[in-house]
């Protein structure tokens, strides 16, 4: 069933802000290189609760960064937020086997 405007009281919404509520999930593949869906202005990462030493890491690089300023973020196992920041790449070098990131975007 395709999207359907008529039952999207947001529709006509065209203000976005970094705060706003998202209009595009999307699952973002781990790679070296930059996110091919485009920028992701909040993330969420799954650890499986079977990751060893109980505790995973996912490497990333924000908006603002240089390429080499990446960031190792520790995950417990589950799903949760990662900190507040616009990311542009979730790199597969450094990321724990296993860990799923998802990204919030208005487009």
């Amino acid at each position: 069933m395709p999207y359907d405007a008529t039952k999207d009281p947001y529709a006509g919404f065209s203000g976005t802000s970094v705060t706003a509520a998202s209009r595009k999930l999307v699952q973002i593949p781990l790679a070296d290189t930059e996110i091919a869906a485009g920028y992701v202005k909040q993330a969420w990462a799954y650890c499986p609760p079977d990751v060893a030493g109980g505790v995973g890491t996912v490497r990333v690089v924000a908006v603002g960064n240089a390429d080499g300023e990446y960031v190792d973020i520790k995950l417990l196992p589950g799903l949760q937020p990662l900190p507040a920041a616009q990311l542009r790449r979730v790199q597969v070098t450094g990321t724990t086997a296993g860990v799923i990131v998802y990204g919030l975007q208005d487009k």
